[in-house]
């Protein structure tokens, strides 16, 4: 799938004339970037093109981008049909995480906006800057979003402005994420993460093929390898390394938060900023090959670095009784805004977003 217009230098182009298998396809460009948005399966952002290096960041299974009003599996009556159709790339979520029944709604992984289409309008075509605008209703939860998506002419930054309104007459208790996962053939030498939070705990229940100790909380990079020693969790090794799964927290960001994810032997990397009060943990997930069953088949290697409202929980019923979920007050709306950015050399974050 390639975009029909190749960007000059010093000018912005939005295209919608796109489609794959079935589904719309906008692209923004500029000399910097080519960013491909699948409007009708979640508004995902499916391509983040570096095109200097001619470099897509982010994770592409082939042969799992489906359409899901098309192409199904047998049993569609299931918890996790986000795994079933996960190709990689960088989803919205909403309202969860684990499944759960939440006030009589039956929930999957992930939620519903993430299947689903959105609808979309291109607010601004001009050579110097192109602006769409994604938006849409799940069926079972009374929410609407909204978020803007700008490219200017001669930037390196994708600038995300969200806005997600409560339409029901009660309060909501919500998770909100954006799962952001990174592949090959950026990771393959291996990368460096540097971010401004402070701590991380790794998760509990992962499965046994893991680096990190489960259970522990630690000041950020350190970490505890199963043997009890001290490991840079900063350091994420090449592919050729021993497969591994993992899946920790970072938090305690102040007064932004950040992350940068560069491959130093290419001299290209990733970073994603945002409002901390908003998105308080970065959920770090590392799949290196090491699943061997579903839904990877040894097939999915990957790094993902996810801003998230909560951390994981199968007892969600619990962290919302805990006041840990997001709640957004009935008829209420939150704002809140996120830059990334391909960069290389040195990553400058910005005070003020």
């Amino acid at each position: 799938m390639k975009s029909k217009k190749i960007a000059k230098p010093g000018i912005c182009t939005i295209n919608d004339d796109w489609s794959y298998k079935g589904m719309r396809v906008v692209w923004i460009e500029n000399k910097y970037l080519k960013i491909g948005i699948l409007v009708d399966r979640g508004s995902d952002i499916f391509e983040f093109n570096y095109k200097p290096h001619n470099l897509n960041f982010l994770l592409n299974l082939p042969g799992r981008l489906r359409n899901l009003s098309t192409d199904f599996s047998q049993m569609r009556n299931t918890p996790n049909q986000f795994e079933d159709h996960y190709y990689g790339g960088w989803q919205e979520i909403l309202p969860n995480s684990a499944p759960f029944n939440y006030r009589g709604a039956s929930l999957g992984q992930h939620g519903e906006i993430s299947m689903i289409p959105w609808k979309y309008s291109i607010l601004k075509n001009e050579p110097q800057e192109v602006c769409l605008k994604v938006w849409t209703c799940p069926v079972r939860i009374p929410v609407k979003i909204e978020k803007t998506l700008t490219l200017s002419a001669d930037s390196k930054t994708l600038c995300i402005d969200e806005r997600l309104t409560n339409l029901a007459s009660t309060d909501l208790e919500l998770m909100w994420g954006h799962h952001i996962a990174f592949g090959l053939p950026f990771l393959r030498e291996g990368v460096s993460i540097e971010t401004n939070a402070k701590k991380m705990r790794t998760e509990v229940q992962m499965p046994a093929h893991r680096r990190f100790k489960p259970g522990q909380t630690t000041p950020w990079p350190n970490a505890l390898r199963l043997d009890g020693e001290i490991d840079d969790a900063s350091r994420v090794p090449s592919q050729k390394v021993e497969p591994s799964s993992d899946l920790a927290y970072l938090y305690g960001f102040d007064p932004e938060a950040f992350y940068a994810i560069k491959n130093k032997r290419k001299n290209v990397g990733f970073a994603l900023q945002w409002d901390p009060e908003i998105f308080k943990y970065i959920w770090y997930w590392q799949e290196r090959n090491a699943t061997q069953g579903f839904p990877w088949w040894g097939n999915c290697y990957t790094v993902a670095l996810e801003p998230w409202s909560s951390a994981w929980t199968d007892k969600p019923e619990e962290a919302i009784a805990k006041k840990e979920w997001l709640r957004l007050p009935a008829k209420d709306t939150i704002e809140t805004k996120l830059l990334a950015t391909a960069y290389t050399d040195e990553y400058h974050w910005i005070n003020e977003i």
